[in-house]
């Protein structure tokens, strides 16, 4: 039975972001970040009150250990790590319940408090809570233990992926406060409410809310549930109300409808436009527990002709993949972080997102919900499967969570189940992944199920495949196979091969290294040299393999791997150890790469101009093409102040005046574009230094 369990000490999740409390709450929501006490290693007796922790280092959350080397190198810390946290519960507490909710612990974290172990939570990327109300020493000080260990194990996904995986409580830890009867923060992660969109179209809306009311008093109550469907502005648009008797110690579903007619859509990045539900528990006249969840009015479908189809109009995403990863913080980014990344990828004309390869931070979904980004959202199944119970158990347990947590995200359009399953896995994946589709139908049969298949996978796992709602491809045309121009041949032979019912293309790119540059690339196929990533290959890929994609309305979208280059520990490449410098950006955020401004001068309006190879800034060769973006009509190109004549872009925006002549020394490269705005223009400077003739 899917709500039965009540005030259980375990590992259950709880949603922190997601469960706003509304205006009149009595619900209050308290930072837990500060003052906490940290050892880099495994120790004895730690969760007992005379245990010396006075030598252990100060630290706030978000944390990981594993910044000191960064990127981490190939050897890094993998291991258990402990926390402490002393505090003093208020009296005010009294009669009321107080949970401890973690957005995150990378991977297992066991948690004690006073001594007692509350449980342990097997994920290092959902949120997980524990109520302490019957542990807390009040008006005294209390210990709080977490022993945190980012060991790869056996029945802890993921077991692979290429990427670097930080230890610690990398996301922030509160309090959550609430009356004896509340919503319930236990019911894995979700915020207590549900928001499910039965039907809607441009005319009406029909929306069925549950919401999960946990009495803790030692009497029954009888108490009322009441919906306010909020405006944009704060007022009331319809209401509904429910009263119902909950037993003692019981948890009670209360289920209602209403309807919105003419509904402001949720309209992607057009118009994503917002809603509330606010709910509130009543009861003897007062407001027992509410909080206000996000509701977004939307429809949509994939059409094996069209694409994919927003509110009735088709679209094709422009999609980037994004990792947690920042230079110098790792996992334990602040939301400024988060919104540096928004405002970077709206800039550059995202619609959509790819959240690899595992479930994000309620913030970001958040971000998104707001920005109007259609969610491919993720579970950590990467590479490796097991047919173990204990595996398929924690896959299970990580579905549930990502799904209950962010079930009414309006941005989130589908769930991925896998990433790259493996061909050489000794236990067939297709039966694992089949069951985790059951269970992602029964917690949510609106959206869709993908799972991302590599080059093998689609060749070899069409028992995997064939399970895809939407079929869903990462592949590397002139990078790590063929070259650029293949990418049109392979979409078409593997839309075909899975029956024409469209496809997404889930990753493709290629690596640069921002330091690396070159001009000639005759007769490049095949592999891409390992120690050798020039910025303006990286273009070259992207130009091709999107325009591939353009031409095809089936496919339904893709995602450029990656938005910002990010920390994989067992890469040593492209001269930079520890980075996986597929990203459009650099990982600390402070350069875009020419792909970057590919991009956006296909995917926005807003007039832009820029010049390609601006930091192959010291040449030896006197003739070179010049390469502009620009989503203007015309383009005129001067050296030195001298005319090189004014052309129009093609297809894909691109400029590019062939055999250019630079004098010796500096040569001032300047772009022009006239624009509704005004004249747009770009300038880099490049110094070309003739070879030494040497003689004897």
């Amino acid at each position: 039975m899917r709500f039965g369990i009540f005030l259980q000490l375990c590992a259950i999740t709880a949603a922190w972001n997601l469960a706003h409390a509304s205006g009149d709450s009595p619900r209050t929501l308290e930072s837990f970040n500060d003052d906490w006490k940290f050892y880099p290693g495994d120790a004895t007796n730690v969760p007992a009150d005379d245990f010396d922790a006075s030598n252990w280092k100060s630290v706030t959350t978000p944390h990981t250990w594993n910044t000191k080397s960064d990127p981490p190198k190939k050897d890094y810390y993998r291991g258990p790590g402990w926390y402490r946290k002393t505090f003093v519960a208020n009296e005010e507490w009294k009669g009321k319940r107080v949970f401890i909710r973690f957005e995150a612990a990378s991977l297992v974290a066991q948690v004690y408090l006073n001594g007692s172990e509350l449980g342990e939570h097997k994920g290092g990327f959902a949120a997980f809570c524990y109520e302490l109300t019957p542990l807390l020493r009040l008006g005294e000080t209390n210990l709080l233990a977490v022993r945190v260990d980012n060991s790869r194990r056996e029945d802890v996904i993921p077991l692979g992926g290429d990427f670097t995986i930080f230890g610690g409580l990398y996301r922030p830890v509160s309090l959550i406060i609430t009356g004896p009867v509340d919503i319930t923060p236990l019911d894995y992660g979700s915020p207590g409410v549900f928001l499910r969109q039965l039907s809607v179209t441009d005319s009406n809306a029909d929306v069925e809310i549950e919401t999960e009311v946990s009495n803790g008093d030692t009497d029954s109550r009888r108490v009322t549930v009441q919906v306010d469907i909020l405006d944009k502005d704060g007022g009331t648009i319809c209401k509904s109300t429910k009263e119902q008797q909950i037993k003692a110690r019981h948890i009670l579903i209360v289920t209602q409808r209403t309807s919105i007619k003419k509904p402001h859509l949720w309209n992607g990045v057009d118009d994503p436009y917002m809603y509330t539900a606010r709910i509130k528990v009543l009861g003897d006249g007062k407001v027992l527990d509410g909080l206000d969840q996000p509701l977004g009015l939307r429809y949509f479908r994939e059409d094996p002709k069209l694409g994919f189809v927003l509110n009735g109009k088709p679209r094709q995403i422009h999609g980037v993949a994004r990792h947690q990863d920042w230079a110098g913080t790792g996992w334990a980014i602040s939301d400024q972080q988060q919104d540096e990344d928004m405002k970077i990828m709206r800039e550059m004309g995202v619609t959509g997102v790819r959240l690899a390869h595992y479930q994000d931070s309620d913030y970001f979904y958040q971000l998104c919900d707001r920005n109007g980004l259609l969610v491919w959202a993720e579970l950590c199944m990467v590479n490796e499967v097991r047919g173990t119970p204990a595996f398929l158990e924690n896959a299970r347990q990580q579905l549930q969570e990502l799904i209950r947590q962010n079930f009414n995200h309006p941005s989130i359009v589908m769930w991925s189940l896998y990433n790259e399953i493996s061909p050489g896995n000794t236990n067939n994946p297709a039966p694992i992944v089949r069951n985790l589709k059951e269970l992602a139908k029964k917690e949510d049969a609106s959206r869709p199920t993908t799972g991302a298949l590599a080059i093998d996978g689609i060749q070899k796992l069409h028992g995997v495949g064939k399970l895809n709602d939407i079929l869903a491809l990462n592949v590397y045309p002139g990078w790590y196979i063929g070259v650029p121009d293949d990418m049109g041949p392979i979409i078409d032979k593997w839309n075909g091969a899975y029956g024409t019912n469209g496809i997404i293309i889930s990753e493709y790119g290629a690596g640069a290294n921002i330091a690396q540059h070159a001009q000639d690339f005759t007769g490049r196929t095949g592999r891409a040299p390992k120690d050798w990533h020039p910025e303006e290959w990286q273009s070259v890929v992207h130009e091709r393999n999107y325009a591939a994609i353009k031409a095809r309305p089936y496919v339904y979208g893709s995602f450029v791997w990656n938005m910002f280059d990010f920390a994989s520990a067992s890469r040593n490449e492209g001269g930079i150890p520890g980075i996986n410098d597929k990203g459009l950006v650099t990982r600390d955020r402070k350069i875009k790469k020419d792909a970057y401004y590919f991009y956006q001068a296909n995917w926005t309006t807003n007039p832009m101009v820029y010049i390609c190879s601006r930091r192959f800034t010291d040449r030896t060769n006197s003739v070179t093409d010049v390469k502009v973006y620009s989503n203007c009509p015309k383009v005129a190109l001067t050296i030195n102040g001298r005319s090189r004549g004014e052309m129009e872009g093609d297809s894909l925006n691109i400029f590019t005046w062939k055999n250019v002549i630079l004098q010796p020394g500096d040569n001032e490269v300047k772009a022009e574009a006239d624009s509704p705005n005004g004249t747009m223009d770009d300038v880099c400077r490049w110094t070309y230094q003739p070879p030494t003739i040497t003689t004897r």
